[in-house]
């Protein structure tokens, strides 16, 4: 037996070395570091502009004042505007080199080129150096970004323009290639172009939002371009740079109802409690808005969790001239998740401040029975709710049968005797005697009576 355990543990220990042989490779192999990249970028008072950029495995600073012209092919600066200057350093690998140009005077540009410390000839290192580094520094940076959009487009039009931002990491830089492309006078083909790019290439939500709210009059000139705009803007992820998007386009007067529409569908992706409800407030403050977005308003309501803020809204939305029947269903069903029997009760007093069709009236009885507790507010609600309407004798017998909610003798009471002038027939006045039977107290039980004498 002693072999047969001994030919066992050996095997055992092959298989635990296999595995740990074989593993390693596999486990390195699907392992990929991120690279990570720093940017920074500082404008000075009298001008200057100090920039430095990391990938890890290289970093460079530049500092430069003045106006730079690079040549067609970014492989050489061609000429620097009077008194200003380029200096750049760079480290690969402990390397460093440093090229320092300046404009005399008269224009003339002096190069220096150093490597380390010490001074070299400019011509043929230095030159060499320059045309190898310089097509990163300017995607790095927005040195010349106007004049080399502009070259860009005249030799191939919106299309090189946008190939050559996807080249660029910084969100800061490809926002100014963006706004120099935007300044042209693009087609619907290309604004649409653009908008697709911007949404795919910009992390940032500052950024992208600066792009899409500055040129949105353009991007939202067509059905087409406003779907791109949406889908663009979708990838927004703060809820506050989408609310800024979102308010901007409201109060923009050239975008009609279809487009708001689409607009308000965009709110489906806002989490806040707050910023969702700044936006629909302020498209009910900014737009006369037609029936269907009326409704869109009031049921993209029911995604406030908030009591306060969905009560804001509901009172708003209650102002607008165009509410549909399906809007005011919308509504009903929106109050029901409202918890706190103040604010219910402030929404449905408001709503029966409006022109409250008595159809509703069952329905809004059973929200009012089933979800305010507080007998004070019930019974508030229920006074305001007969005096305000003109009830036929089968909502009278409805109200007084919703009565049997109030717990409290005087608040029921007090409800009982406000009612009593308006039951008339014999079935009202039935069922007031059957309300009143859930009064245990024979004072008030005796006031409710005596009201219907």
């Amino acid at each position: 037996m002693k072999p047969l355990i001994n030919l066992k543990s050996r095997m055992f220990a092959v298989l635990l070395v296999s595995c740990l042989i074989f593993s390693i490779p596999v486990s390195s192999q699907y392992s990929k570091k991120k690279t990570k990249r720093s940017y920074s970028i500082n404008n000075s008072d009298n001008g200057k502009t100090t920039i430095k950029y990391s990938n890890g495995k290289s970093r460079f600073e530049l500092e430069y004042e003045g106006d730079i012209t690079l040549s067609d092919d970014d492989s050489d600066i061609v000429a620097i505007s009077a008194g200003g200057y380029f200096d750049l350093r760079k480290s690969t690998f402990g390397n460093r080199r440093r090229i320092v140009i300046e404009s005399d005077r008269n224009g003339r540009l002096v190069k220096e080129y150093y490597v380390g410390r010490k001074q070299q000839s400019f011509s043929p290192e230095g030159k060499k150096w320059l045309k190898e580094v310089l097509t990163e520094v300017v995607r790095s940076t927005t040195i010349s970004a106007e004049k080399r959009v502009n070259r860009f487009y005249n030799k191939g039009g919106i299309d090189a323009v946008l190939e050559e931002i996807e080249q660029i990491d910084s969100d800061h830089v490809k926002t100014a290639y963006f706004e120099h492309a935007l300044a042209k006078n693009l087609n619907n083909s290309e604004l649409i172009k653009v908008i697709n790019t911007s949404g795919r290439e910009v992390d940032s939500d500052h950024y992208l939002t600066r792009i899409l709210v500055s040129n949105q009059e353009s991007f939202l000139n067509s059905e087409v371009a406003t779907a791109a705009y949406i889908k663009a803007s979708s990838s927004i992820g703060s809820d506050h740079y989408k609310t800024k998007v979102l308010k901007t386009a409201i109060k923009n007067g050239s975008i009609n109802n279809d487009q708001i529409e689409s607009l308000l569908e965009m709110t489906q992706d806002i989490g806040s409690d707050h910023y969702l409800t700044q936006v629909l407030l302020t498209v009910m403050k900014e737009r006369d808005l037609d029936s269907q977005n009326t409704a869109n308003v009031i049921r993209l309501t029911k995604s406030i969790g908030s009591d306060h803020y969905k009560t804001q809204v509901l009172t708003k939305a209650l102002g607008q001239r165009n509410i549909s029947k399906e809007a005011y269903d919308s509504f009903l069903t929106t109050i029901s998740d409202i918890s706190s029997d103040h604010y219910m009760s402030t929404v449905i007093g408001k709503l029966m401040d409006t022109n409250f069709e008595n159809q509703n009236l069952d329905r809004l009885l059973d929200i009012a029975s089933d979800n305010i507790s507080s007998d004070h507010y019930l019974s508030s609600m229920l006074k305001k709710l007969v005096k305000n309407n003109r009830l036929t004798d089968e909502q009278i017998i409805k109200v007084l049968k919703a009565t049997r909610s109030i717990g409290s003798d005087h608040y029921a009471s007090s409800f009982l005797v406000s009612l009593a002038p308006k039951v008339n027939s014999e079935s009202t006045r039935q069922a007031y005697r059957e309300a009143a039977k859930n009064i245990s107290s024979d004072l008030y039980y005796g006031r409710a009576l005596k009201a219907l004498d």
